[in-house]
């Protein structure tokens, strides 16, 4: 039985309209979308846009991609189509600390960030003031900032290491 070579890459998952090997294409900003067993790809931005209906994401972007290349072997039913490699790539607007040598490091850099106060304070006093009765100061508010903003600069340095743009809770570290 001959098979015939297939001449377009694959069918846009809206329209049905081929994509052509070399071509560009579009898929969803969307982890869930890009996964190679939905295979959602796009011809263009508005059919890209039509699956926003039932796709339900809170925030999402088309991202243009380019079609491989056809090759010899190309058309079989034994193919695979292997989805473009992942490269995480440091943006270039955020400056890239180094990792610091002492935990003196990260007070440094919390001294030089000017914030606001980022604990809810009615309700630091309200702990302090049930489980001890005692009054609590604006100085032990400024130095519990000083503590959260420490611990948000860790975690931002474990999930930079860990090659990641979100800091968890992993990141946080529970330790002294």
């Amino acid at each position: 039985m001959n098979i015939q070579a297939q001449q377009f890459w694959k069918k846009c998952s809206s329209c049905k309209k081929e994509i052509a090997f070399g071509s560009k294409y579009f898929v969803c900003s969307v982890s869930t979308c890009k996964h190679p067993r939905k295979g959602f790809q796009f011809c263009s931005v508005p059919c890209w846009d039509a699956h926003l209906g039932f796709a339900n994401h809170r925030e999402s972007w088309a991202v243009e991609e380019t079609a491989p290349a056809k090759t010899a072997n190309t058309g079989t039913s034994s193919d695979t189509i292997r989805m473009p490699k992942r490269t995480v790539v440091a943006d270039r607007n955020l400056p890239v600390e180094k990792e610091p040598a002492v935990a003196g490091d990260y007070d440094s850099q919390a001294a030089q960030i000017a914030t606001d106060t980022l604990i809810v304070v009615s309700k630091v006093k309200k702990l302090i003031t049930d489980q001890s009765g005692f009054n609590t100061s604006q100085c032990c508010i400024d130095a519990l900032t000083k503590k959260v903003i420490v611990e948000c600069l860790k975690g931002i340095d474990n999930a930079r290491r860990a090659e990641r743009k979100t800091v968890m809770g992993r990141d946080i570290s529970t330790r002294k």
